[in-house]
């Protein structure tokens, strides 16, 4: 991953880390002035839970129901992470993929929704999930 991968907030959106660039996300993530968030949903037995997760990752409010619908509110809210770029990494996604396939869709659609309602809104938020998704394309290098 190039040093200035997250210097064009215009390319904020819904990405693909690949296990090889994710060494470097903390370090460049701190030089572009960026907010790094982790969520790791692993442990995740169902989609409530994976919600959940990203609900505490993100520090959500407390009225955040853990659904995708509340999801979406939150990740959008301008008060959420005000005035701040972020970059939300979602890890062990792989899970709840094969288990449940049209949850994990449905999250797939929130959150490519949710980068593109902050980019409009000229709030940057990266999300970026380990696991490869279909339609979901690689963290671009610069």
């Amino acid at each position: 991953m190039k040093p200035n991968v997250f210097k064009d907030d215009s390319r904020a959106g819904l990405y693909h880390l690949p296990a090889a660039d994710d060494g470097d996300l903390v370090d460049l993530a701190s030089k572009a002035h960026l907010t790094l968030l982790i969520a790791d949903v692993s442990a995740s037995k169902n989609s409530q839970e994976a919600l959940r997760e990203l609900g505490k990752a993100g520090q959500f409010p407390r009225w955040y129901g853990a659904n995708l619908d509340a999801l979406h509110d939150c990740l959008t809210d301008p008060d959420w992470q005000a005035k701040k770029k972020i970059i939300l990494k979602i890890t062990g996604l792989v899970a709840l993929q094969i288990s449940h396939p049209e949850a994990f869709s449905m999250l797939i659609d929130v959150l490519r929704s949710a980068a593109a309602t902050r980019l409009a809104k000229k709030h940057p938020l990266w999300i970026l999930l380990t696991s490869p998704a279909p339609g979901v394309a690689h963290l671009p290098d610069a």
